[in-house]
């Protein structure tokens, strides 16, 4: 059987700025790693992410709201087979899509959460998640951008980093992915990203 990853999830604060303001960013971070998409209700969406992509783009996307003062995501995580696909993913179906849907209704005091056919990958995903996400609470405005832009641009250093998001010094970028705990959640992605691998391969 084929797996497939897709999360659904919603905007929290999205009232707090007005939509002109995010909502070209909040689909500009969803189509970077969407195999497909579709955004509703304002401020809800729902996307299909290859198993290389799916942590690095929950991350990011909550790099790309929490630029956005008092803004952050809510994402479930689905991981099963695709039944029916449609153009558009609204109308397509499959455990992959149930499942991402429960892990969504499912947070209540969490912004993540990881659901898939198997208990034990589910237990050690979630651990990893809830303590990255806590990380990525205490994230601010300029934290948030400065953490994109290095997901952005994987392969620049801090000065480089520096020039491109107009920092004056690269003391700066370095104190800001310092306290981002920027290599802490990178560690994260690629741990949980090994992990999923070896279920679904």
């Amino acid at each position: 059987m084929k797996y497939h990853v897709i999360i659904t999830g919603d905007v929290v604060q999205s009232r707090s700025h007005e939509a002109v303001e995010w909502l070209p960013s909040l689909e500009d971070g969803i189509k970077k790693y969407a195999v497909s998409y579709d955004i509703f209700r304002g401020d809800s969406f729902q996307a299909e992410i290859t198993v290389e992509n799916c942590f690095q783009s929950i991350f990011y996307l909550k790099a790309v709201m929490r630029q956005f003062e008092g803004m952050d995501i809510r994402i479930g995580i689905g991981v099963g087979d695709i039944d029916f696909k449609d153009k558009s993913i609204k109308k397509s179906s499959g455990t992959a899509f149930i499942l991402s849907g429960q892990a969504l209704d499912s947070l209540t005091k969490e912004t993540l959460e990881f659901k898939s056919p198997w208990p034990d990958l589910d237990e050690r995903i979630n651990l990893i998640l809830t303590l990255s996400s806590r990380l990525s609470d205490q994230w601010t405005s300029n934290m948030a951008e400065t953490v994109k832009t290095a997901m952005d641009n994987p392969g620049a250093n801090q000065t480089e980093l520096t020039q491109i998001i107009g920092r004056k010094y690269q003391s700066q970028v370095s104190t800001e992915l310092g306290k981002a705990n920027y290599s802490k959640i990178n560690q994260s992605i690629h741990y949980c990203t090994k992990e999923l691998k070896q279920y679904v391969n």
